[in-house]
Order: C-alpha cells, then structure tokens, then sequence
C-alpha cells in the first residue's frame, strides 16, 4: 500500500507543481489538500503528526487572507517542532557534532535571509524571526540525521519557505514562483518523510 501512495503522492504533487506555476489557484483546491493525507499512509505516528501539520497548513494557505497566512504559519510552525521530534527518534545522528561546520550554509541563509527581510517584515518581524529559527532547527537535525535523503528534505524545506518569504515580504517574485514554491516544499516533505 505505501508504493501505491508513494505514485499517488508523486502524481498529486506534480498536478499541483504545475497548477501553481500556471497560477491556477482555484483547482489547486483539489489538489493541495490531498498532498499531506497521501504522503501519511504507512508511516509512524511523529511522521504523520508532522505530516498533519503541514497539511492544515497547506489547506489555510490556499487561502488569502492575513488570518489565512497566519494559521499557516502556526500550523507549519508546529509542524517544524512535531519534525525535530520525529527526527530524534530515529537511529543515527551525531552527524553535526562530528563535522560542525556542516551547519554555516544553514546558518549563513538564516541569517542573510532574516538580515534582508528586517526591515521589510514590520509588525511580522517577531513572528517571522521565531518561524525562521524553527525552520533552521528543523533543517540542522535533518542534516544531524546522517540521512542524506533526510538533510535534503530539511534543506529543500528551508528553499520553499526562504521563496515564500522573499516573495511576501520582499516583493520578489520568480518566473513561476508558487510553482518552484511546491516541487521544494512536496519533495523536502517526501524526503524527511523518508
């Protein structure tokens, strides 16, 4: 059943990949929805819990209000610290402790990222700050994990919401950005998935 998921997800991620880059965000509403649900079949429980979390927050983000933004932002914000318990309960790690400097590219685009926006995220700064070092912890006990499929799913995680964040608060936006948005964040969430 997991391999059958596994090409449902693969399938339902693409449709949605490119509903996005198109700008077709009314049928994403069918899309969208079922990226999560899919990708929980056959897995643990911390797997799935996090995977939950991702999933209202994918379903508040089809919205466009600010109440949308942020219950996303909550949801995604449980759903990084519902990740670094699931990563910590599986074998392995140690990886960070063995080579530290693994972590400066991590912490190099937190900081730059973070540096770039301040000025740009006003009564958001807090809660922007907060969410980003989620994110960071979340992307280093990945790489800590000694998985590499599992520290790229930390790094593709901080991609996609490094591009949400440049696109809400920086005024950038990418040639098909919402669509580069979902193929970082559908692919980092299968890979920590494992």
């Amino acid at each position: 059943m997991a391999r059958r998921a596994i090409a449902v997800f693969v399938a339902v991620a693409a449709a949605d990949t490119l509903l996005a880059a198109a700008g077709h965000d009314r049928q994403r509403r069918l899309t969208k929805p079922w990226l999560m649900p899919v990708l929980m079949v056959g897995r643990d429980r911390p797997t799935q819990r996090a995977l939950a979390f991702g999933a209202v927050g994918d379903v508040a983000l089809l919205g466009s209000s600010e109440a949308a933004f942020t219950t996303g932002l909550v949801s995604f914000l449980a759903g990084h610290v519902a990740w670094i318990i699931a990563l910590r309960q599986r074998p392995g790690g140690g990886r960070l402790r063995a080579r530290p400097a693994l972590a400066v590219p991590h912490v190099a685009a937190f900081g730059a990222l973070n540096a770039y926006l301040w000025q740009r995220t006003g009564t958001d700064r807090i809660p922007v700050i907060v969410y980003s070092a989620a994110l960071l912890a979340m992307s280093l006990v990945a790489l800590d994990s000694g998985s590499p499929k599992t520290a790229a799913g930390g790094a593709l995680f901080l991609v996609s919401d490094a591009l949400l964040a440049l696109e809400k608060f920086g005024g950038v936006h990418l040639p098909a950005h919402e669509g580069l948005v979902m193929a970082a964040y559908t692919s980092a969430q299968a890979l920590l998935a494992g």
